[in-house]
């Protein structure tokens, strides 16, 4: 048997699928062991961007001054297997979903794996993942679960759908199952994910994503429940519920935005304008007037003049965002954006970026600095002989005096003072 390691690149669902094939290998008997130690690693990939693409094979050629061979699956794998199988004999590109690929991990010599993983029982692992034991090991205090796979919006810019193909949700009875699993093995907070995680509906009884929510907080022993990323579109009467009747239910969302200009939003193929998006999200500020809002713009897509970049900051500033992931325009070609071009200068694209990103450190400073004074709860997740540090409900980090709590601990603290990327506080 072999030891092996895992690596994963990108979102929080890459990570899930990630853990699904780390279940795998513990599965057929292979031993985890560290990075440099392991003669076999595998390795989750992404193609979200040009770079993540590169990055994904970066990686892979990373592993190859360690392990004597490297399984590489996932979304860059799925878009272009080939490119990751020329980079050395000692590379296994395995084409196909998570549970797909899980499932050939485990039932298959690793002499025998390769290519497409399709002709697999679909959906096995991911069905059984209550009890197959997929989650991180006890380093994590967030069990990241993934409820819902694929997306059907096929927006302009996206290669995702091509790559994951069209969404589908998993049964909630297997979802609460794996939250029962996570909490025995000390992961208090759960945060649901998924690649269009706002299209969840369970394909047993129907429950809608923030039913959901509400069930995964009444599994004993969970403190709190939080989104990875959710659609405007997607925040429903059943999620502004969950936000406000919950308190386990953390408040905070990522909402990605975009653009803030009609045009672009339109050529973007996005399912709303930039008026819609601000109504969505005053709608949710009625409901849940304490969300902290988090999101996502491009910068710098084809038909984005400096006008249309002036209307993204603005309609940032108006939906008070507290965060922005600031994300420079690449083409992916296999979209419908790609026809456009890459119109907008690498040095402009900079340009924008920079500005965006400082207008997101002066937003995230006025969300911090209302806080200090005021007392808040802590759920450590990080301890160190010099300090402490977690998240508050609403994701705001938050570092303490060491010794003020363990590890999956809340605690009570005063937030004292901005500090770094979060706040210095001291405990009550």
């Amino acid at each position: 048997m072999a030891g092996f390691a895992v690596k994963f690149l990108g979102c929080k669902v890459s990570q899930a699928d990630a853990m699904l094939a780390r279940s795998a290998m513990l599965a057929a008997g292979h031993v985890e062991v560290g990075e440099s130690e392991a003669e076999l690693h595998v390795i989750n990939t992404c193609c979200i961007t040009s770079e993540a693409e590169s990055k994904s094979r970066q990686s892979t050629r990373r592993s190859l001054k360690h392990a004597e061979r490297v399984l590489v699956a996932g979304c860059a794998v799925n878009l272009d297997a080939r490119r990751f199988g020329d980079i050395d004999e000692r590379v296994t590109p395995l084409v196909g979903t998570a549970d797909e690929v899980a499932h050939a991990i485990a039932t298959r010599p690793l002499g025998e794996l390769g290519g497409a993983c399709a002709d697999t029982e679909h959906d096995v692992l991911w069905r059984r993942a209550a009890t197959d034991g997929n989650g991180p090991a006890h380093t994590r205090t967030r069990g990241f679960v993934k409820v819902q796979d694929g997306c059907d919006c096929h927006c302009a810019y996206c290669i995702i759908p091509t790559v994951r193909g069209s969404a589908r949700s998993r049964p909630a009875s297997a979802i609460l199952g794996e939250v029962a699993r996570r909490v025995a093995d000390g992961q208090p907070e759960m945060v649901m994910t998924g690649i269009s995680v706002g299209d969840y509906l369970d394909p047993e009884h129907g429950l809608e994503l923030g039913d959901l929510m509400c069930e995964v907080a009444r599994v004993p022993g969970v403190e709190r429940v939080r989104l990875s990323s959710v659609e405007v579109i997607h925040v429903k009467d059943s999620l502004l519920r969950a936000l406000t009747d919950e308190p386990k239910v953390c408040p905070h969302l990522h909402v990605p935005m975009q653009s803030g200009d009609d045009r672009v939003l339109r050529d973007m193929g996005r399912h709303y304008d930039a008026a819609e998006y601000l109504v969505h999200i005053a709608r949710l500020r009625e409901a849940a007037p304490e969300v902290n809002l988090t999101t996502d713009v491009i910068v710098g897509f084809p038909s984005e003049d400096e006008a249309a970049f002036e209307r993204t900051l603005d309609a940032v500033d108006q939906a008070q965002i507290s965060r922005v992931h600031v994300f420079p325009y690449s083409p992916r070609p296999g979209t419908r954006a790609a026809e456009l071009g890459d119109r907008v200068a690498p040095q402009e694209k900079k340009r924008r970026s920079q500005v965006l990103r400082a207008r997101s450190e002066f937003r995230s400073r006025l969300h911090r600095g209302a806080k200090l004074g005021r007392e808040q709860t802590v759920l450590v997740d990080k301890t160190a002989e010099a300090q402490c540090s977690g998240y508050t409900s609403d994701y705001t980090r938050c570092y303490l005096p060491a010794g003020a709590g363990d590890r999956g601990e809340l605690v009570e603290v005063t937030a004292l003072e901005l500090h770094a990327d979060g706040i210095r506080c001291a405990a009550v």
